[in-house]
């Protein structure tokens, strides 16, 4: 099993990201040191993971997922077509009792599908996981490999700064109760302005913080990302 290592980029709407053009994906990922990208399942082929992987580029696959929807299925073609890694987005649904309840059953079938060399992520963990006691981190983490927190600090009101918010995600990550859920921890942090949705602005400051804590991380997301944003990355 190979884990992401170094930047990298999570892509939703593919047509979005340089109009479509994986020559121009491939060169800006050159440009600014990106060593992987988690895509949208929806959009994988067999071809688009040749001519990624033929660049160099560490290709995972990723997709929001709900308990009893088909995200199995869809992981087990990305892999066929070969993928490095499987990057489930759990969020807000897995908390009830119904989704912790199926959680165990769901993380051991797309463990079982994907096999023991796929690398497993959860891209939907909660940046400050005591906040959500509910949820199944600890199940996951039993067959999965990664937890991916979203720090999205750009979401929070201006009062609260980027320090701030990636301290405290830190200090609860660091907890002997969460510390031990997942083998390893790829922090998800902001590449877009919040401040239309009552967040903050994101600066280069705040964003080479973020980059500065860890060797191994991502950011949402590439069709988000601003021109100055992008030359500060190359």
């Amino acid at each position: 099993m190979t884990a992401p290592i170094g930047l990298g980029i999570f892509i939703w709407e593919l047509p979005l990201c340089e109009n479509g053009n994986i020559s121009n994906i491939i060169a800006k990922t050159k440009r600014c040191n990106i060593s992987w990208l988690a895509i949208h399942m929806d959009p994988i082929t067999t071809d688009l993971v040749k001519t990624l992987h033929a660049s160099g580029l560490y290709i995972a696959a990723w997709k929001y997922t709900i308990p009893g929807d088909d995200f199995i299925t869809h992981a087990d073609l990305c892999r066929r077509s070969g993928c490095d890694a499987i990057l489930p987005d759990c969020e807000i649904e897995w908390e009830t009792v119904n989704g912790g309840s199926k959680a165990s059953d769901f993380a051991k079938a797309l463990r079982d599908k994907v096999g023991t060399d796929c690398f497993l992520g959860n891209c939907g963990a909660w940046q400050w996981p005591d906040k959500h006691p509910l949820y199944p981190d600890h199940t996951f983490g039993k067959y999965w490999d990664a937890g991916m927190p979203e720090r999205y600090w750009t979401m929070f009101p201006p009062s609260v700064s980027a320090k701030e918010a990636l301290d405290e995600s830190d200090k609860q990550w660091a907890d002997p109760i969460n510390r031990g859920a997942y083998k390893t921890l790829i922090p998800i942090g902001s590449a877009f302005d919040g401040s239309a949705q009552g967040g903050q602005s994101l600066t280069i400051t705040d964003l080479e913080m973020f980059l500065n804590r860890q060797s191994t991380c991502a950011l949402w997301s590439w069709q988000h990302i601003s021109p100055d944003i992008w030359t500060y990355l190359e």
